[in-house]
């Protein structure tokens, strides 16, 4: 990996108030990027913003809602005229729901699917508007091992997980003629907010935020002409391969 090559690079973390968000960040701003921190939580992405810039970095926290079009609209507004250009786009933002499917609702089913994945496709259009002009660019989805295998009472998260693969895949084809590269990194039971729970389960089930941070630094740092499509990490102990 040559992380050298992120240097004065502008990356744009959604999701980036907590979990691998932050930690994705903190990880981009270690190489010498200037990070975006774009999430709901404007206390969190300020003090976010102040430990990257008292380390020597250089960091831009954005309050914003990424379901709705406008703050999506404002938020790329204000790091173009910040920067005037975008190198990379992190789709973190996203939610877990636990929920069966006899009980979900309609509400609850469309705010996982606007959050998980029309945030996604609303800063990957308006990514792509900066980026096809610049004839560089990279957008990074978060996916989950929800993608490949779901879990009991998941339908809306797993739908939303399945469909943001197939975004991904796209967006792909679409961006390759214009010199994006658009990839998906799954990780697989990651402890975070998202779900409190898993920070009561065994640490060797688990991984940490800085795990996954560290892989899309090297899926970003890869030379321009390159696109790592997909990844997929996970504990060795969970059940995934032959579910055994």
């Amino acid at each position: 990996m040559d992380a050298s090559r992120l240097k004065d690079r502008i990356v744009i973390v959604t999701g980036a108030s907590s979990g691998i968000g932050a930690a994705t960040a903190l990880a981009f701003a270690a190489v010498q990027a200037k990070v975006v921190l774009a999430a709901r939580r404007v206390e969190r992405l300020r003090g976010l913003a102040e430990r990257i810039t008292q380390g020597g970095g250089t960091a831009l926290a954005v309050a914003a809602d990424l379901t709705r079009e406008a703050d999506v609209l404002r938020l790329f507004a204000a790091t173009t005229e910040r920067f005037g250009r975008i190198d990379v786009l992190i789709n973190n933002a996203g939610i877990a729901d636990a929920t069966p499917t006899d009980a979900l609702s309609i509400e609850r089913w469309r705010t996982v699917l606007d959050t998980n994945l029309t945030s996604a496709f609303l800063c990957s259009r308006e990514a792509m508007k900066v980026m096809k002009p610049q004839r560089r660019g990279r957008i990074i989805n978060i996916g989950s091992l929800s993608a490949h295998v779901p879990r009991a009472d998941s339908a809306a998260y797993t739908a939303s997980k399945f469909a943001l693969d197939g975004l991904t895949r796209s967006m792909a084809l679409d961006g390759r003629a214009h010199g994006i590269a658009v990839s998906i990194f799954h990780p697989g039971m990651v402890v975070s907010e998202l779900a409190p729970g898993m920070a009561a389960a065994p640490p060797e089930t688990m991984s940490d935020p800085a795990d996954t941070a560290d892989i899309l630094v090297h899926m970003a740092s890869v030379p321009d002409h390159l696109n790592f499509l997909s990844g997929l990490m996970l504990p060795l102990s969970v059940p995934f391969l032959g579910r055994g």
